[in-house]
């Protein structure tokens, strides 16, 4: 998954969630500018809350800006006087990309992740990395640095570490794929606060099994003539769950009425304060696009397929994980 992992390629889904508005909530802007403002206020305040962002200034506000000006759509994980975490996304068609990194409250970056992936066409992967790269990298790493790196990814090297005078970069090429991590040399990455739904994986499945789900490994019920609706779910021993995948999939039109439903069975179980957000989110975003965002502190993720004979359609929300 992004977050810990590139996810499968993302295409436009003509039908998307066009039943989505069945469980409501207001619509609200995908992000807000950038500002030269510092980052304060708690956790929960300072962008990320339906999908916006926070405050920004230094190396932090000139990447996020060229990373918007190269049609990423970006948001905050967390905002606060002692840092932030921001991802940048970026899907279209059979292609997917995203800039995550972490600044100080001065704008200087700090840590960073990057990907970017497209299996029809793997020169536009390797275009669209080295986007990303020169948008956060001549900045924040130095043009000099930068290069070191490209010349990294033209070795054709499947897995190798690149020193720069920054810090350290862990770089994999596989072709249809590309990714990027590392640290500044003498700062600590920022962590990610804890993240969980109240629900238990317990009661989940008790919920579900009640609505004539079927449950292995996930919950499913049959749609149509071949088709399902399906619920995934995560969770520690003991604890709320802490991801969970919500999908349809078989012919177009049962599939539009399946991805509601299955919706609707899922927050209908799931207790926390962010489902309102979560679910607004959801609704302004059901216009047929994919989309990524970070959500109340959740990572969400849109995604679709669809053909005269078969779609699916998928809505992710998870606790993001960051390591570099």
């Amino acid at each position: 998954m992004i977050g810990g992992g590139v996810i499968g390629i993302v295409v436009i889904a003509l039908l998307v969630f066009l039943g989505i508005h069945q469980f409501g909530g207001d619509d609200t802007p995908e992000s807000n500018p950038t500002t030269t403002e510092q980052p304060t206020g708690k956790p929960s305040e300072g962008g990320g809350q339906n999908g916006e962002l926070g405050n920004a200034t230094g190396q932090a506000k000139a990447a996020t800006e060229k990373l918007q000006g190269n049609g990423f759509g970006c948001s905050d994980l967390f905002n606060t006087g002692q840092g932030a975490h921001r991802g940048c996304f970026k899907y279209e068609d059979n292609a997917q990309a995203e800039a995550v990194f972490q600044f100080k409250p001065d704008g200087t970056i700090i840590a960073i992740r990057f990907e970017s992936m497209n299996d029809d066409n793997n020169n536009n992967a390797a275009v669209v990395f080295d986007q990303v790269l020169q948008a956060v990298g001549n900045d924040t790493f130095g043009g000099d640095q930068v290069k070191k790196i490209q010349d990294a990814v033209k070795s054709g090297q499947k897995s190798q570490t690149v020193d720069t005078s920054w810090g350290e970069f862990e770089l994999q090429n596989d072709g249809d794929s590309y990714e990027l991590s590392g640290g500044k040399s003498g700062e600590d990455s920022l962590d990610v606060p804890p993240k969980t739904f109240e629900t238990t994986k317990p009661q989940m499945l008790a919920a579900l099994k009640a609505k004539q789900y079927v449950c292995t490994s996930s919950c499913t019920k049959e749609i149509g003539k071949y088709g399902q609706q399906r619920v995934y779910f995560y969770a520690s021993d003991g604890e709320g769950i802490k991801d969970i995948q919500v999908s349809a999939s078989g012919d177009a039109a049962d599939v539009k009425k399946a991805l509601p439903t299955a919706l609707n069975d899922a927050f209908g179980v799931l207790k926390s304060g962010d489902i309102g957000a979560l679910k607004s989110y959801i609704q302004a975003h059901s216009d047929g696009k994919s989309y990524a965002s970070y959500v109340a502190g959740w990572r969400v993720e849109i995604r679709g397929n669809s053909s005269d004979s078969y779609s699916s359609q998928q809505v992710e929300i998870t606790y993001e994980s960051f390591y570099v």
